[in-house]
């Protein structure tokens, strides 16, 4: 089928939607991105960058005080003698306790505002949504668990100092700073969630929320200020013009850019998470494809490695929930976690945990899309302790080689004059230059109208997964053909957008090309089962067979075989061998249900079972 009318057709449903994101496009299309001049969106100043929802500018109680009541007072800007900031005015008494005038004020810290109370859907996890400045004036927005509270509350000024929050070191003044927290009684509430992603209607990010629901705002809560490692310098035209277009005709680089676009679709559609693995040795650019992916939403720190354990990964599946997760360096992970990584990562659910008291914590839940290299597979950890890669983790974390074949490494294309490794570091330095703002434009294309996107994505979603799957496919198939068919239909919505300045229809091929890779390397568009019941079948005779089995014609005369398992006799087309049934339950098929391998063996005409 010829690909450009394929995506021509789905791009036809977004006949209301913005071809380029440019304001004389933007305002007469259904899917407008809002923000300003195409060059600035997303380089907006630093406290609009990070602004919550516009029912929560203020703070609540900001009336006249009595005179002589002890109470906190907020001081926005240097008043006389008076530095800006928050003070505790207390109150002086005679002997009898009657109170005859006011205390002088104790500064506590620099202006600090309670904008909002929060708490969850279920009424709990309350917070307080902080507001203040740093001495760059840049401002700062945490939503603070009340938890932090507790205690001598280190954590929580930890928190403030390290986001440039000035307090006092007097030890009356530090105990001061919790109760102000705490007493104060703004009007704004607001519902928090402790995951990014989709929300209703709103999409909300460490700093700040994109859109919003019709009953509340929403806020991200945590016990850090830090989150995803996102940020943001140059513009969005240098992005576009400087990393993106250039990576037309590389089937890995645009998939990697496909891969960030398509992380916010995942819970727009309702569609499980999971990822892509970029595998070739040293130096073939899978370093590359990862930094360009990362530059979509962030700086270098936007990747992480896999050298960590199973409850860092939750930490960081959490963070990075309906957006691009990025590890690298696979090799680093515990063989012994390995295997469950992919589980782990795709399957969106944390362990269950205990509390002190027995009950239980609620479970951590992500939806994450993953971009992953290194020199090895998942497979070849996993299995390297004598452990085995099932199925369902393989289609997981999809393994796609990173030599694209070309003689070029991962690239298949470089412009004129210039060898694979300048073009690399090219776009590793156009990828420093120009960050941060890719993702979040597309996203803020998505929460513009929600239902219309996800009915143009879905649509071509559906088209090129009916062009991928082959016929009589087997579901793990058609399930890692609906994850690349994604990836095409995010990458040509991006496209539609202006994002990417790629020719329609660049996303869709690339989509094609790596499941064509993916598919030759697999070897069968059936299960992956009996492939796997079948090699290991073959591999055990061939490391055992003779050894562990006595030859049915000499066995009289033949020397002892040690853990013997049956017998094997000769023939024409190679031995035949007699397995006792215990030794083929408990050896021969370890690790799978020992019907399945019967069955395997018979569709080959492998087998021989007794009447």
């Amino acid at each position: 089928m010829n690909a450009i009318p394929l995506e021509q057709r789905a791009l036809d449903l977004l006949a209301s939607a913005p071809t380029p994101i440019h304001p004389k496009a933007a305002k007469q299309s259904g899917l407008a991105i809002p923000g300003g001049d195409f060059g600035d969106i997303g380089d907006t100043a630093p406290d609009k960058a990070l602004s919550c929802p516009q029912s929560l500018a203020a703070s609540g109680d900001t009336g006249d005080k009595p005179e002589h009541v002890a109470r906190f007072e907020l001081l926005e800007k240097t008043n006389g003698n008076r530095v800006a900031g928050v003070y505790w005015l207390g109150v002086t008494r005679d002997k009898d306790g009657t109170i005859t005038g006011q205390a002088a004020p104790i500064w506590i810290c620099a202006p600090l505002k309670v904008a909002a109370m929060t708490r969850d859907i279920r009424g709990g996890e309350w917070g307080r949504l902080l507001v203040f400045h740093d001495r760059d004036r840049r401002e700062h927005r945490w939503t603070m668990p009340m938890r932090m509270l507790a205690g001598c509350a280190d954590g929580l000024r930890a928190e403030l100092l390290a986001e440039g929050l000035t307090i006092a070191t007097d030890s009356r003044a530090r105990a001061l700073l919790t109760d102000y927290i705490q007493r104060e009684r703004p009007k704004v509430t607001a519902r928090c969630v402790t995951r990014t992603g989709w929300h209703g209607g709103a999409f909300v990010l460490p700093r700040e929320t994109l859109g919003d629901t019709d009953a509340e705002p929403v806020l991200y809560q945590a016990m850090s200020v830090a989150g995803a490692a996102l940020g943001k310098a140059g513009s969005l035209c240098g992005w576009r013009d400087q990393v993106a277009a250039p990576c037309a005709g590389n089937s890995r680089l645009v998939l990697a850019v496909c891969a960030g676009f398509a992380g916010p679709c995942l819970g727009l559609l309702d569609m499980e998470g999971g990822g892509f693995h970029f595998r070739g040795d040293s130096g073939t650019g899978k370093s590359t494809a990862l930094a360009v992916a990362a530059s979509m939403y962030g700086p270098k720190g936007f990747a992480h490695e896999w050298r960590s354990t199973g409850n860092g990964l939750e930490g960081l599946a959490t963070l990075h929930s309906d957006l691009l997760l990025i590890l690298d360096e696979i090799k680093q992970i515990d063989p012994k976690e390995a295997g469950q990584a992919a589980y782990l990562l795709a399957n969106g659910q944390g362990k269950v945990r205990a509390m002190r008291d027995g009950s239980s914590r609620p479970v951590a839940e992500w939806r994450v899309m993953l971009l992953s290299g290194g020199e090895i597979a998942l497979a070849d950890i996993a299995t390297q302790n004598g452990g085995r890669m099932h199925a369902g983790q393989e289609v997981r974390l999809i393994d796609i080689a990173a030599d694209a074949g070309a003689g070029l490494g991962l690239f298949e294309r470089v412009p004129p004059g210039m060898s694979a490794g300048a073009f690399s570091d090219a776009l590793k330095a156009a990828t420093g230059e120009h960050y941060g703002h890719a993702g979040i434009a597309f996203i803020r294309g998505l929460v513009a109208d929600p239902v219309k996107a996800r009915g143009a994505l879905a649509a071509m979603r559906d088209d090129v997964a009916g062009e991928l799957i082959p016929n009589d496919s087997a579901g793990q198939v058609r399930r890692v053909a609906r994850r690349f068919a994604l990836l095409a239909a995010a990458g040509e919505l991006a496209t539609a957008w202006g994002l990417t300045g790629w020719d329609t229809g660049e996303a869709t091929q690339a989509a094609r090309a790596c499941f064509a890779t993916w598919m030759q390397a697999r070897g069968t568009s059936g299960n992956a089962e009996p492939v796997a019941m079948l090699a290991q079948v073959r591999a055990f005779l061939s490391a055992h067979g003779e050894s562990r089995c006595t030859d049915w014609d000499a066995h009289e005369n033949a020397p002892r075989t040690h853990n013997r398992i049956g017998y094997f006799r000769r023939g024409e087309d190679g031995p035949t061998y007699f397995i006792e049934s215990e030794a083929f339950k408990r050896e021969v098929c370890a690790g799978f249900d020992v019907a399945a391998v019967v069955r395997a063996l018979d569709s080959i005409g492998a087998i021989d079972l007794p009447d």
